[in-house]
């Protein structure tokens, strides 16, 4: 038994023959010319990209959709075998040159070519994917923690509303999400979609904009830009923990300078050189910079009140009075006691032990006390005068000075005189040197304050700044639920 081969493809290719017998691409499809072909446009939201905020360009993967009606397009499916929708290729019919306007790379047209579906009513549907590069204008203002929006504006290039009229796809004014993919930059906010109609002008204007409301997802800046410089404020703070003897003090300042002059690169690099706004991130850098500044110039002056001495600075008495006695009692600083030497020099009744080998004066030997006859050549020296606490002579007061002056008034031999007063040279000497010393360490006590008025300052100053900048952001502890997002906008 012989049975002759059936062509499945017979009735299509009959029915292709037929539609585009006569058929005129290059001809609007409408019976009358004053007619208009109402074009029905829609847009698939896939993948972004990529958001380029130093050239301020957004790169998408979309689907295009565009429905119209194409009257010359018509048949009756019992006449072809059933035939419910045709596959063809775009060029054998008539588009709409619907282009995106802001677009960035300088292709306005969709680069692949997908069939399109015919419908037995005329109706013709194009869902042809495209990567686009379009305009977005970026705002760095919360940089960071920044919310975009960017538009991408759809429209006829050649036609005008009274030719081609433009309508939301399945009356949707939002952009479709149902395949979109999540992105590890950006969070999509919103996507909403607006027919734009200027029937002021003549002739009548139509398109349609489609906003793509995007946050930035600020994990990887947190981790890799704002903590590092958080870090760096505050350890500008640890330059006035350094002790000014330590020599180290400017350059912990110097080398925490050059590290933000290393970030302030970095954040120069990722943004558009705008002048209009200044951005959060570069806001917090130039307030750690100045910060930084300022205590490194508060350090040299440190420094320097901390090597300074009598022997070329005077203390004037309100440093004295401001950093000696108040602000220590404000700041809580216990200053360090007084030397031995110089508590000993101090003590107004201080007496030495006589010693063991000479009770009293009278006591002492006889080559100390020359007889009488040789008094005028002999220098009078009163013995309770030195009273150095190494002098082992006590000291008497005054009125029992006068009372046993005959007997503690010792006429000294030539070599005694010189010995004593080799002993109170030596006695000055030493108190110049303890008053020299003691200063110093008013100097030094006074740069210890200042450096503790500073760490306090500047650790409210860094603090209250890193909170006020940081936290101006508006939308920095806003959680997006992308799933949720992802769900509203659903198409399908």
């Amino acid at each position: 038994l012989f049975l002759p081969p059936v062509y499945c493809s017979e009735d299509e290719e009959r029915l292709v023959r037929d539609l585009f017998r006569g058929y005129n691409k290059l001809i609007r499809p409408v019976q009358n010319m004053t007619e208009k072909v109402d074009v029905r446009f829609g847009l698939a939201f896939v993948q972004l990209i990529n958001v380029n905020e130093k050239n301020q360009i957004m790169k998408s993967n979309v689907w295009l959709r565009l429905v119209w009606n194409d009257y010359q397009l018509r048949w009756d499916e019992a006449d072809y075998g059933g035939i419910g929708v045709l596959r063809l290729p775009p060029d054998k019919v008539w588009k709409p040159d619907i282009v995106l306007f802001n677009n960035a790379d300088g292709n306005y047209e969709v680069r692949y070519k997908s069939n399109v579906l015919i419908y037995p009513t005329g109706e013709v549907l194009w869902v042809p994917p495209a990567i686009y590069q379009s305009s977005c204008t970026i705002d760095v203002t919360y940089f960071p923690f920044d919310q975009q929006t960017c538009i991408m504006k759809f429209g006829s290039w050649t036609f005008n509303g009274d030719q081609v009229s433009l309508a939301l796809y399945n009356d949707k004014n939002y952009v479709d999400l149902s395949d979109y993919w999540k992105s590890g930059t950006w969070d999509i906010i919103e996507v909403p979609a607006y027919l734009n109609v200027y029937a002021g002008n003549q002739p009548t204007e139509t398109d349609i904009t489609f906003y793509i409301v995007i946050r930035r997802k600020t994990l990887f800046y947190t981790v890799n830009l704002i903590l590092p410089t958080v870090l760096i404020s505050f350890l500008c703070v640890l330059v006035f923990y350094l002790p000014a003897e330590a020599g180290e003090k400017v350059t912990l300042g110097i080398s925490i300078l050059l590290s933000l002059v290393v970030f302030l690169l970095l954040v120069s690099k990722i943004l558009p050189p705008t002048s209009l706004v200044l951005p959060l991130i570069a806001k917090y850098l130039l307030f750690t910079f100045i910060m930084n500044t300022v205590s490194i110039l508060v350090t040299v002056i440190i420094i320097n009140w901390n090597f300074r001495g009598p022997r070329t600075h005077r203390m004037p008495p309100w440093i004295r009075i401001t950093f000696l006695y108040y602000l220590p009692i404000v700041l809580l600083m216990k200053r360090p006691k007084k030397t031995r030497l110089r508590w000993m020099m101090e003590m107004p009744g201080m007496t030495a032990p006589p010693h063991p080998s000479y009770g009293s004066p009278a006591e002492l030997p006889k080559h100390i006390a020359p007889p009488a006859p040789a008094k005028s050549k002999m220098e009078v020296m009163e013995l309770s005068d030195l009273h150095h606490p190494n002098c082992k002579i006590n000291r008497k007061p005054s009125t029992e000075r006068r009372e046993s002056e005959s007997s503690d008034s010792l006429l000294l031999s030539p070599e005694a005189s010189k010995a004593t007063e080799a002993v109170e040279f030596i006695a000055e000497h030493l108190r110049n040197e303890d008053q020299y010393i003691q200063i110093r360490e008013d100097w030094k006590y006074v740069a210890m304050v200042i450096d503790r008025l500073q760490l306090v300052i500047f650790f409210l100053v860094t603090t209250a700044g890193t909170i006020g900048i940081l936290m101006d952001a508006p939308h920095i502890f806003e959680y997006v639920d992308q799933d949720k997002i992802i769900e509203i906008y659903r198409g399908k």
